[in-house]
């Protein structure tokens, strides 16, 4: 079910960029390549969803999971975009709370071109939250998963944007990007990474 809804994705994106004023060639058009399709066995076995080498679950949990995860990011979303830091220290594990508190870690941020041009310097995980992740993931959303296992999920958006090519043509490209991986613990989503 979920290679059914990725290639209906895929496709409505296709023909949306097919579907632009201005003909395209297919080398024009960026690369999209669906999964293969699977053929439907009848079983009594619970559908499960796959990916090669990632771990399968029935569809029934990836769609609670994927609800829950959107949950969570939803939330997440209010408590960054009010900037309560503290909200957002109870939302990652301690684990992740201790890497970006690290020297090395907050030295390297601050080594990035974008806060490089503004003079700004990371010196605590506060500051990473407010000049970081409050301008960049305030309005987040879920879109899949990919289970690491039952209580450890990987959280993806498909960003779709148009730009213009080397021919000035505007092409629309779905990029498929990793927000966060999460764990779930005692029945509570905490961001791992």
């Amino acid at each position: 079910m979920k290679h059914f809804v990725q290639f209906l994705l895929i496709l409505s994106v296709i023909m949306f960029v097919a579907c632009q004023t201005v003909p395209k060639t297919v080398t024009e058009q960026p690369e999209i390549v669906p999964e293969e399709e699977t053929v439907d066995v009848i079983s009594d076995e619970p559908e499960t969803t796959e990916q090669a080498g990632a771990y399968s679950v029935s569809q029934e949990l990836y769609d609670q999971t994927l609800a829950e995860v959107k949950i969570f990011i939803e939330n997440l979303n209010k408590i960054i975009a009010a900037k309560d830091f503290n909200g957002w220290r109870s939302a990652l594990t301690e684990n992740r709370y201790s890497y970006i508190s690290s020297a090395q870690f907050l030295r390297e941020q601050s080594e990035s071109p974008a806060l490089k041009t503004r003079n700004i310097v990371l010196r605590t995980a506060n500051d990473y939250f407010i000049n970081v992740v409050a301008p960049a993931r305030a309005n987040s959303r879920a879109d899949e998963i990919e289970f690491v296992d039952d209580d450890d999920v990987k959280v993806f958006f498909i960003d779709i944007r148009t730009r213009r090519n080397e021919s000035g043509e505007m092409v629309q490209e779905a990029r498929r990007l990793q927000l966060y991986e999460l764990i779930r613990t005692a029945g509570v989503w905490k961001i791992k990474s």
